[in-house]
């Protein structure tokens, strides 16, 4: 379940210290939170003990979240947190290769193609795929964190600041500053898997919304 869509009700109950309220809203975040915490750390050991201590966190500082609907924002802050602090722990200054298939799926909102499937178009899909995880690996680490968020988990510009401590101007710079690249870097690749012939195109990143 998205981080939005828990129900208000069952975080009233964990701001109050209820122990099965937390197990439960556990069940409800943990997947969606995990995939957050492997973008960013890559690997599955360090993802998993980010989100441990992540958890942790939250259910010791419950009752600091103030108002519920900002529960996507600060579980995503606290989450953020934890990624850098394992990194430093760590001494990683680099993101490890992104692998074939992760995100998959998530990198695909980023494209909309109207025709119909056919061998050809899903080699090229992957094809572009890998490039576009490839673009976004090479990014720096703000703007490529500001691309998860926003992009990818679909925070909104406002939430996006609050999970990394900065302000609505510095996220959209970012965001800004990773789509200029991102379609830089991708415009030669994507004529080049067109073989000189259009065939729909790439649609700008959310260009519209939010700012």
């Amino acid at each position: 379940m998205s981080l939005a869509a828990v129900p208000a009700a069952l975080l009233e109950r964990c701001r109050s210290g209820d122990r099965e309220a937390f197990e439960r809203l556990y069940r409800l975040i943990y997947a969606d939170l995990y995939r957050l915490s492997f973008s960013f750390l890559r690997d599955h050991d360090d993802a998993d003990e980010a989100l441990q201590e992540t958890l942790v966190r939250m259910y010791r500082h419950f009752e600091s979240l103030k108002q519920v609907e900002k529960f996507p924002s600060w579980a995503m802050r606290i989450l953020v947190n934890q990624c850098y602090t394992h990194r430093t722990r760590k001494g990683r200054h680099a993101y490890t290769p992104l692998d074939e298939t992760t995100e998959k799926e998530d990198l695909e909102v980023m494209f909309q193609n109207g025709a119909a499937p056919n061998p050809r178009d899903d080699l090229m899909n992957k094809e572009l795929m890998a490039r576009i995880r490839s673009a976004i690996e090479a990014l720096p680490k703000r703007q490529r964190m500001a691309i998860l968020l926003f992009e990818i988990e679909g925070l909104s510009i406002k939430e996006t600041a609050e999970a990394m401590e900065c302000s609505e101007g510095a996220v959209k710079f970012n965001i800004h500053q990773a789509r200029r690249k991102l379609q830089k870097d991708l415009a030669a690749e994507w004529r080049s898997l067109q073989g000189g012939q259009e065939r729909g195109r790439v649609e700008p990143l959310h260009e519209e919304r939010n700012f």
